[in-house]
């Protein structure tokens, strides 16, 4: 399996709904990197492609909207799966 990811930040690169699409096959992930180029403007110098066993996501801190405490968390993680949300607390 591997990710399409941004060089200079870490963060997965999609065409899809899914903001962390895994492809199968190195040739899948790399068809969708050129058509990221050719629609979405990147070059291929920014994109990489990575296998998921050796993809390390960064980390940000956050605040905790409850609690006010301070946390770490992936920087892929969508905005209402995050306790740094309303929506999170609201569901």
């Amino acid at each position: 399996m591997f990710y399409i990811v941004a060089k200079g930040t870490g963060l997965i690169v999609t065409d899809g709904p899914h903001r962390t699409r895994a492809y199968k096959t190195f040739g899948a992930a790399r068809a969708t990197r050129t058509r990221l180029c050719n629609k979405a403007g990147w070059s291929v110098n920014d994109l990489t492609i990575v296998d998921t066993k050796h993809y390390q996501a960064p980390m940000v801190e956050k605040t905790n909207l409850m609690t006010g405490k301070k946390f770490m968390e992936d920087v892929n993680t969508p905005y209402f799966c995050s306790p740094s949300s309303e929506s999170y607390w609201s569901m």
